[in-house]
């Protein structure tokens, strides 16, 4: 009830009401965002832009459940495009380093160990996106199943078969380190 006198209120201009909605929800959402991008430094400004957009789209939103599940999906979509940037960049900044090397280089990859949380977020980040966002908003934002469903306007059960895809792959990819580790 508290949720739609606020929306109530930010929509008739009231802005402390809008500092306190703001205040609620941040840090749920860069949690989101900050796993979603691997703790990446764009973190905060894709959280911001959720923000922004959200009250961009506020006069126009239609309360179908949570607000939070709304700014979920803002927050899934912004990290796609920012995905797709980065890999555009990565791509054209490799295409320069390759460039610029001799044909005399050696290039040797290091693998580094790392924590067992970086490992399983670096996978997890692996994972397709539909996968990753069932796994971060499950695990680490505790939504149910419903929840994640009402958040894609999904059916439960494809909420459930992407979980289980993911954890069979994330196993894989767990199990594959562990074996290259003892090589």
């Amino acid at each position: 009830m508290k949720e739609k006198w606020l929306l109530h209120k930010i929509r008739h201009g009231d802005m402390a009401a809008l500092d306190t909605f703001i205040t609620q929800v941040y840090p749920t959402i860069y949690a989101f965002v900050y796993r979603k991008m691997q703790g990446d430094d764009s973190a905060k400004d894709i959280t911001q832009e959720v923000f922004l957009r959200f009250i961009r789209y506020l006069p126009t939103y239609h309360e179908e459940g949570k607000v939070i599940h709304f700014l979920y999906r803002i927050a899934s979509n912004l990290c796609v495009d920012a995905y797709r940037k980065q890999k555009l960049h990565l791509m054209e900044d490799s295409e320069a380093w390759m460039n610029g090397l001799g044909d005399d280089i050696d290039v040797h990859e290091s693998i580094l160990k790392q924590c067992a949380q970086e490992t399983l977020l670096y996978n997890i980040g692996k994972l397709p996106l539909p996968q990753q966002d069932v796994i971060l908003l499950h695990y680490f934002h505790q939504l149910t199943y419903r929840e994640i469903a009402q958040v894609y306007d999904m059916p439960i059960s494809s909420v459930k078969s992407r979980h289980k895809a993911a954890l069979a792959k994330l196993y894989q990819m767990m199990k594959g380190e562990r074996q290259d580790e003892n090589r």
